[in-house]
């Protein structure tokens, strides 16, 4: 027999609950039941069997307040678990599973939201390879691979999550570059993009155990490089052999003179023909590190590609440069018109490549300048031992590595005073005159005990 509200009004609690069940035509269709608590609360139950033994499934609790249910909808609550029943199910397992099931979608969700939230962009992969790259790798290689990725990448849509990033993907930023004939470029370009994947897997990878997020609230999840599998656009690149003739550096010269290039760029590519240093080196050059009365420049270890001391000395076509050179800057030697930060490396470039373009000269890059110095002071008579300690190249041996801290100041000195000969004829273009070389004698080290 039915309970009516009355009656659920009517109940009176007890020290402990007890329990008062409805009657039904057929204990196949459940029983409806109310447990009355000491507090005076009451909870509707459904009561069934399952191998005789007795389950209950609190339906709700009776009330009018705000989380109370009435009495109609306490019975159609028991309509709907009654029907599960007659069905053979057992339903307070079956809640359970399905209460677990909902459990896990819930934290899939909450799992895939929090990936969502932590998940970085292409362009946030790329930003934080660059970084890395600043720090860890060299200098020539930072510059390098951030204006390639600025240039080759401003027509692409770099919000894409970096792990949604495709093979197909990879090819259409390789394909203008390839299209344009720039082979070597996109080789370039390849290789950053398979680095820059390669190392927010090394970084993620349980494995190195470093799976915290890169920054702050960014992960990439990255599974496989999407850059693998992809070939070289060019398969066999040409060594670099670009060096520019006497006529070519008389010519380009004589263009800077007369060009409206800023003083700045023009004066750091003049200095590369005079002393073959790294662009990078000169472009960032502070004035503590020009001695005018000395007349040498002293890169420090923290500037130079090999961490070494770099000791430039002056001959006096690059000590009338650097004497004329306006002082723009209290720190800076060549600074950027922002005036916090030197002269960028790829300003330079471009700026050269215009000024080729300009003066109908085989295009070349100012890294082919110091090139040209290496082979045509060689050509002028300066050894190539003395050659590579001007520019700063580390030898291997084990005698120059261990053994041999002497600087050679002196040799260097005369070495480019030498050059600074030659270099004068081709400028003024006496050189095809008189020959190139200004002694006949090549330059030798001093022998030291």
């Amino acid at each position: 027999m039915a309970i009516t509200t009355f009656e659920l009004d009517a109940l009176k609690p007890k020290a402990k609950p007890y329990l008062i069940r409805t009657k039904q035509r057929d204990k196949k269709d459940g029983v409806l039941a109310f447990k009355v608590l000491p507090s005076g609360d009451v909870d509707a139950y459904f009561i069934y069997y399952v191998e005789r033994k007795e389950k209950q499934i609190k339906i709700g609790r009776y009330g009018k307040g705000k989380n109370g249910m009435t009495l109609k909808v306490i019975h159609d609550e028991y309509d709907k678990l009654s029907k599960k029943y007659q069905g053979g199910a057992d339903i307070k397992a079956q809640k359970l599973a399905q209460d677990a099931q909902d459990k896990r979608e819930a934290e899939e969700q909450a799992a895939a939201e929090r990936k969502r939230q932590l998940q970085g962009s292409f362009q946030q992969l790329i930003d934080s390879y660059i970084d890395y790259a600043q720090i860890e790798l060299s200098k020539s290689y930072y510059t390098s691979a951030k204006g390639a990725f600025a240039f080759n990448l401003k027509d692409f849509d770099t919000t894409i999550k970096a792990d949604q990033i495709t093979q197909e993907d990879i090819r259409a930023i390789l394909r203008p570059i390839r299209q344009r004939g720039t082979l070597v470029m996109a080789n370039r370009m390849r290789s950053y993009l398979s680095a820059a994947f390669a190392w927010a897997i090394e970084l993620e990878s349980e494995d190195t155990g470093l799976c915290a997020p890169i920054s702050d609230n960014v992960q990439f999840f990255i599974k496989a490089n999407p850059v693998l599998g992809i070939g070289k656009p060019l398969k066999e690149e040409s060594p670099a052999d670009r060096f520019l003739s006497e006529a070519e550096i008389n010519k380009f010269w004589q263009a800077l003179e007369a060009s409206g290039m800023h003083i700045h760029r023009k004066n750091i590519l003049k200095l590369m023909l005079c002393t073959g240093a790294r662009v990078e080196a000169l472009a960032g050059l502070r004035w503590q590190e020009v001695d005018l009365n000395q007349r040498f420049i002293h890169i420090p270890p923290a500037r130079s590609k090999n961490g070494l001391d770099w000791i430039i000395p002056l001959n006096d076509i690059a000590f009338d440069i650097l004497n004329t050179t306006p002082r723009l800057h209290n720190e800076l030697v060549f600074p950027a018109n922002n005036g916090l930060e030197p002269l960028r490396a790829d300003g330079i470039n471009q700026a050269t490549g215009r000024l080729c373009e300009q003066a109908d000269i085989a295009v070349f890059t100012p890294r082919d300048l110091r090139r040209t110095f290496k082979t045509l002071s060689g050509k002028a008579g300066l050894s190539k031992e003395i050659r590579d300690k001007i520019q700063n190249h580390v030898l291997s041996d084990v005698s120059t590595k261990h053994y041999d801290m002497y600087d050679y100041f002196d040799e260097k000195q005369e070495a480019l005073k030498l050059w600074n000969v030659a270099l004068g004829r081709i400028i003024d273009g006496t050189y095809a005159e008189v020959g190139l070389k200004p002694v006949a004698a090549v330059l030798q080290f001093k022998k030291t005990a």
